[in-house]
């Protein structure tokens, strides 16, 4: 999700719709709690979410702010989303997959958001794939892939927090997290006033970073992310690096926060878009965003059990569910696949048989490139008709996001495609696939909600 050279945050007005529009209406699922055992894969089991008791806050709080879409750096590694905690598992217990998650050039991008610090506007990367939400610290220590420490502008972050925290740094804690296959940040858990999207949360439990190894895109100093509190990364001790399981110190992260608060109904909505130009992101109820022509479907929410994180056996996790199948040319495929829905995932990631399918299917047909993780193609090439099968609903995939032009491999000159192989799973529906889509995480009812927009 980040790295060095010039990065330009384009910003570009969002398509405002007509006024705000409901959730569409919810049905609860009929079985709840148990183990999906048809769906355990290497490392991870899925059970059914229940609903949340009633926390409504007795009014309609819907606030939204823009997303600003973040370009990575060129030839770029992106270890930050779900495929880095689920690529570990996978290889942890006999599984394979998201060895080499590597996005390339103008593809690889980040969707941020200006949020407010005690009062201090900072730039940072929105994940749903992660909990913690995170600042660089004042006098952070660069480190380079063998732990020698490097100029702070090797990590290519943004500016780092100027401010005040709102007290000591939290007794007898540490806040550590890696992303896959290398980047890692650590540092102390301290409180701050959170602002995002018009909604304060006072004396936020939050970290700010102290070192770690990190390739940045010079525009955001730090991550928020929006999953479950059972992927927070706070530990006891004041060790840095005594961060097992066991010393594991979970608390409640921003949106966990601003529900328990009373603050929002437990719903956030996001709409990102494609080419370089804003989104919006929306706590509470749905953004301003033409939906009057979508088709709606309900997807139930699982939780995923990572075996050796103890606490995701009880308490969802990733925002995970599991398509009626999937569409492309004239095939079907109906096998039931868990897929991790994740904002900080570009590509989109499938079983390995169905993204050689799919991406056999090009004209000319793809080529998987091990360099890169994913497959490529001549630039004008005709991709297949693909879609996501949810609740009955084709939710088609824009022939744009299906290849894109601008991801270019520089020695063959071919363009990477925007369906990639998943390994042994849990698979990934990254942003090729909600670029198409608005999303709603309706937490209260232990449901997604989709509605289609792909041609916009």
């Amino acid at each position: 999700m980040k790295l060095p050279t010039l990065v330009i945050a384009l910003a570009v007005a969002f398509c405002l719709a007509s006024p705000l529009a409901p959730l569409a209406p919810l049905v609860p699922p009929s079985t709840r709690g148990e183990v999906v055992h048809s769906l355990s894969l290497p490392g991870v089991q899925f059970h059914r979410v229940n609903p949340m008791p009633s926390v409504s806050t007795g009014k309609k709080v819907e606030h939204h702010m823009e997303l600003v879409r973040v370009p990575d750096q060129e030839n770029t590694k992106r270890h930050r989303s779900a495929t880095s905690h689920l690529g570990q598992v996978q290889r942890d217990h006999g599984g394979f997959g998201y060895e080499n998650v590597t996005v390339v050039n103008a593809y690889a991008a980040e969707y941020a958001v200006e949020a407010s610090f005690n009062g201090i506007p900072m730039k940072v990367v929105v994940d749903s794939g992660s909990a913690d939400t995170w600042l660089l610290g004042s006098g952070f220590i660069c480190k380079d892939w063998l732990n020698k420490t490097q100029p702070v502008a090797v990590c290519s972050f943004g500016p780092s927090f100027p401010g005040n925290v709102s007290g000591k740094p939290i007794p007898n804690q540490h806040f550590a997290i890696q992303y896959g296959d290398g980047e890692a940040v650590s540092g102390r858990m301290t409180y701050l006033d959170v602002e995002f999207a018009g909604i304060t949360v006072e004396q936020q439990e939050m970290a700010l970073a102290t070192q770690g190894i990190w390739q940045g895109n010079n525009v955001t100093s730090g991550v928020l992310g929006l999953a479950y509190p059972s992927l927070t990364s706070a530990y006891w001790g004041n060790d840095l690096g005594d961060h097992s399981q066991y010393n594991s110190a979970p608390y409640e992260p921003l949106f966990t926060r601003m529900v328990s608060d009373g603050l929002i109904e437990a719903v956030w909505v996001i709409a990102m878009d494609r080419n370089s130009t804003t989104g919006l992101i929306s706590m509470g109820g749905m953004p301003p965003v033409d939906i009057s022509a979508s088709h709606v479907a309900t997807a139930h929410l699982l939780i995923a059990n990572l075996i050796g994180k103890d606490i995701t056996a009880s308490q969802p996790s990733f925002y995970t569910i599991v398509p009626d199948g999937f569409l492309f040319g004239q095939s079907t495929w109906t096998d039931e696949y868990p897929c991790v829905i994740d904002t900080g995932t570009t590509l989109t990631y499938l079983p390995k048989d169905l993204a050689d399918a799919v991406n056999a299917a090009f004209d000319p047909p793809a080529t998987y490139m091990w360099e890169y993780g994913s497959y490529f193609t001549a630039c004008d090439a005709i991709p297949p008709q693909f879609a996501v099968i949810i609740g009955g609903s084709d939710f088609i995939i824009n022939p744009q996001d299906m290849l894109n032009e601008h991801a270019v491999d520089t020695e063959t000159g071919l363009c990477q495609t925007g369906i990639s192989s998943g390994g042994s799973g849990p698979f990934i529906l990254g942003m090729t696939f909600l670029t198409n889509v608005v999303v709603a995480m309706n937490i209260q009812q232990a449901t997604i909600e989709f509605y289609s927009r792909e041609f916009y």
